[in-house]
């Protein structure tokens, strides 16, 4: 976030949540296409509880220290 502040990026340019997919995106795994656009109905079919569960979950926000906390992690 340091980065996006420092670039003067708005709020909507800002990632909010974040999933790292371990399957990579090929043409062989059905993700692409041959010309390496992804196929966009595959990837929802796919990545449907990775969606769901980024929109369900509160924000992370970012902590002094510049890391990313979920307000579940955070200890009071």
């Amino acid at each position: 976030m340091t980065l996006a502040n420092l670039n003067k990026l708005n709020s909507l340019e800002k990632p909010k949540q974040i999933t790292l997919i371990a399957e990579p995106w090929t043409p062989e795994s059905g993700m692409l296409t041959p010309t390496m656009k992804m196929k966009r109905n595959i990837g929802k079919e796919r990545l449907m509880e990775d969606i769901k569960r980024m929109y369900n979950e509160p924000i992370m926000k970012e902590n002094k220290g510049g890391a990313k906390v979920s307000p579940a992690d955070k200890k009071n």
